[in-house]
Parts: structure tokens; C-alpha cells; sequence
């Protein structure tokens, strides 16, 4: 009897101090502040704010096809603005779609998944162009539609990825 109700005390104060340490962990997460604002980008990479002197210019960007990643990046960025401003679902094919109709090859794509693995729609839909070995890389959040877009080095020894993980085939 006295094994018993031993067994019984020190599993209780087992889960007692789990509990204790998650209600910890969780705590701090609500007493952090976020880390971003509505002037600083999701993507790590400075100076990719979207001001009002960098929408002025986009307007009046274009396609530069002989031109590298970071020459394309108004433009790049205009056209997902257009997009995000628009009314079609945040979803990898219309943005693939909207970006080839801006004269963008779809066969330097790449663009992640509309939904998680347990079947949630994705928090943001992630979308990269190859300009040899740079990549422009957007990003377009599914609840408020923000746009965060900017140029990073390509992945992979022959530099011909731009997102790391599975993302979706671009087969259509």
C-alpha cells in the first residue's frame, strides 16, 4: 500500500513539473514582443523594407531579362504587390501564374505548398526566380496579404535552388 501511494506521489509531482515547466516556456512567449513590424520584412535580410520611394519606383519597373537578380528586384516586387492587391487566393499557382504573365520563365521557379502536412492553409506562400546563382525570393502573407521580397545567393554546390525543403511541382 505504502509502494503504492509512493508511486502514486511521484508521479504526480512528475507531471506537476512538466506542467510547471511548460506553463514556464509558454508564459515567455507571451511576454516576449514580436520581433517584427510592419516596416521590417519576414525574409532576415537588411534593407528590404518596402518604403514609399521604393513603391514609387516599382510602378515604373520592368523586366530586365539579360539583367541579374538584384537589377529585376522592383519589378519582381511590383508584381507581387499587384498580386497581393488583388482578390485571387494566396496560393503558389496564381502566384506563378501572375509572375509568368509578367514575362518571369516559370522553369527558374520554385514555390512552396498551399497547405501543411496536417492540412492547414500555409501561413504565407514562399516564391523564388533563378537569375544565375541569385535568386529573388518573395514572400506573400495569407492573412493580411503583406509582400516582402528581396535577392539572396543561390543554394546547392551548382547554385540552382532558391528554397531549401520539398516545395511544390511547378507542373502546370
Amino acid at each position: 500500500m505504502v509502494v503504492l501511494a509512493r508511486t502514486r506521489v511521484l508521479h504526480v509531482a512528475g507531471t506537476m513539473l512538466v506542467l510547471g515547466v511548460l506553463v514556464l516556456g509558454l508564459s515567455g512567449c507571451f511576454l516576449v514582443e514580436p520581433s517584427g513590424n510592419p516596416e521590417s520584412p519576414s525574409l532576415s535580410e537588411p534593407n528590404t523594407s518596402v518604403t514609399e520611394t521604393d513603391a514609387n519606383e516599382d510602378a515604373s519597373a520592368q523586366l530586365l531579362p539579360g539583367a541579374g537578380a538584384a537589377e529585376n528586384l522592383p519589378y519582381f516586387r511590383q508584381v507581387l504587390r499587384q498580386f497581393s492587391e488583388g482578390g485571387e487566393a494566396v496560393e503558389g499557382r496564381p502566384i506563378v501564374d501572375a509572375l509568368v504573365a509578367a514575362g518571369f520563365d516559370r522553369a527558374t521557379m520554385q514555390v512552396s505548398f498551399d497547405r501543411s502536412k496536417t492540412d492547414l492553409v500555409a501561413d504565407s506562400i514562399l516564391v523564388s526566380v533563378l537569375f544565375e546563382g541569385e535568386c529573388l525570393l518573395g514572400q506573400i502573407v495569407t492573412e493580411d496579404r503583406s509582400t516582402v521580397a528581396t535577392v539572396a545567393p543561390a543554394l546547392t554546390e551548382g547554385q540552382n535552388l532558391c528554397l531549401i525543403g520539398n516545395t511544390r511541382p511547378i507542373d502546370w
